[in-house]
């Protein structure tokens, strides 16, 4: 929901909260309960009662049922395009959307306290409905709405130690007053279990929150359906096939202002990668890609070499795809194969 200014909002990761006072681009002003006025980031707070819109409206007098109208919004017009909310470098063939969950309590016992969250990483506005299978067998809805393009929302807070469950979400992707490509309508389920929160490799740094979160993929492409397919013993097999065909180790490079070095073996990011799935590992990979890219967007002429291996492919094919649609200011090209072999792309920023 887009903040304005008189909107009642809450604060996503601080307690707190207030009326927000004016809008400097997507920056909020909120005014506390003492006065005071607090610049926060319009993604950084939900809107929990909207400008002109009192609490007491929303109770219906008593003995009365709180009926809800069906509406048809139309929303075909181009004045129904709003686009302020959407973000250069979005790749609308590949929108991303995710369950999140970040720490409020100490998860080191099973007190620990987690809050969750939906992600709409994309342009697209997304009607979403949330359901977990009861002991009847029939699925019962736990929470549905709309989120508009680029916002996160907090679901719910959860002990640890009940998250043993299991979630089906559905998804329905669209543009209001303007064209977008077909997408297929979402069906994912996700297991979560609780024995995850308790693993400190699980909670990672991300894109979304200024604290590290685990995140659930729910909108997931072709290669990552197909690295699910593959068993942990394929993937390693794979693997080690195609290190054979590599040159044989060399000494690693010494970064310099020109020249940067980036090893994107998992091994290599982080400490512990057992249990984790194909799509975890490929996303962790990616992840580093993008922040190295992000930092050094500004360094002109200096050339990264991303160490992929040679693998079954799906790392090299996923970056080439990035730097062909997200990054398309960028030039690349297989690194030096004396020092390589076919493991590895130069970017030159």
């Amino acid at each position: 929901m887009r903040v304005e200014k008189g909107d009642r909002v809450r604060f996503l990761n601080e307690v707190g909260g207030g009326i927000v006072t004016r809008m400097e681009g997507s920056l909020a002003f909120v005014e506390d309960e003492d006065g005071f006025e607090i610049p926060v980031p319009g993604f950084e707070v939900v809107v929990v009662e909207k400008h002109g819109q009192s609490s007491s409206s929303d109770d219906n007098k008593e003995g009365s049922a709180n009926v809800q109208a069906s509406v048809n919004e139309d929303v075909s017009q181009a004045e129904a395009y709003h686009e302020e909310l959407e973000e250069s470098g979005q790749d609308d063939f590949n929108p991303r959307f995710y369950l999140a969950y970040i720490k409020t309590g100490n998860n080191q016992t099973e007190e620990g306290k987690l809050q969750s969250y939906i992600i709409n990483d994309s342009n697209y506005y997304v009607a979403y409905l949330i359901s977990s299978p009861g002991q009847d067998g029939l699925m019962y809805a736990k929470h549905q709405g709309m989120m508009e393009p680029n916002s996160k929302l907090p679901l719910e807070e959860s002990l640890a130690r009940d998250l043993d469950i299991i979630y089906h979400i559905q998804l329905i992707l669209f543009k209001k007053g303007k064209g977008f490509p077909a997408i297929n309508p979402v069906s994912a389920s996700v297991q979560i279990k609780a024995r995850k929160f308790y693993k400190e490799n699980s909670f990672r740094a991300n894109d979304f929150f200024f604290q590290p979160a685990v995140l659930f993929s729910l909108i997931k492409n072709e290669l990552e359906k197909k690295m699910d397919l593959l068993s942990a013993k394929d993937t390693q097999q794979i693997i080690m096939e195609k290190e054979r065909e590599e040159l044989p180790v060399r000494a690693k490079r010494r970064n310099t202002p020109e020249m940067e070095e980036v090893d994107l073996h998992i091994n290599e990011l982080i400490d512990y990668s057992e249990g984790m799935s194909n799509s975890e590992i490929l996303q962790i990979q990616l992840d580093r890609f993008h922040f190295v890219i992000e930092q050094n967007k500004k360094n002109k002429g200096k050339k990264i070499v991303f160490i992929h291996g040679v693998g079954n492919g799906v790392l090299k094919n996923e970056i080439r795809k990035l730097l062909e649609r997200k990054y398309k200011g960028l030039n690349y090209q297989d690194a030096s194969f004396r020092e390589y072999g076919f493991g590895a792309t130069m970017v030159i920023i």
